[in-house]
């Protein structure tokens, strides 16, 4: 049990993990390294990050772009999204340059989750 006035270590935790620069806000950015910090865990369907990363896409593209990445994750986020995601194809199968497939990431996350 805390103290009145005493700071709670567990909701430091907390903010320390969806408010990182603690401004009182929670930016598109926080939430995004959020989401995928948690790699799944509590999140209900690959639909929810999927929408996040749909987000961070201009014009709500179906691919994130590596500049998109780095622009709005971390650093170690972002690496760690460009060595898992595979790159996006078109219609007609050709790789776009520098776009990567965010919907096929996610579902596997959730693939790996549930055969844990």
């Amino acid at each position: 049990m805390v103290e009145e006035g005493e700071p709670d270590p567990e909701f430091e935790a907390i903010l320390d993990t969806v408010d990182p620069n603690r401004d009182g806000n929670v930016s598109l950015q926080e939430y995004m390294a959020f989401m995928i910090s948690r790699e799944t865990e509590n999140v209900k369907s690959s639909e929810e990050i999927e929408s996040a990363f749909r987000a961070l896409s201009a014009e709500n593209k179906p691919y994130v772009t590596k500049e998109e990445l780095y622009q709005n994750l971390t650093k170690e986020q972002a690496d760690y999204c460009l060595s898992h995601m595979k790159p996006y194809l078109d219609s007609k199968g050709r790789e776009l340059p520098s776009a990567f497939d965010f919907v096929e990431f996610t579902r596997s996350l959730f693939e790996q989750n549930e055969s844990d």
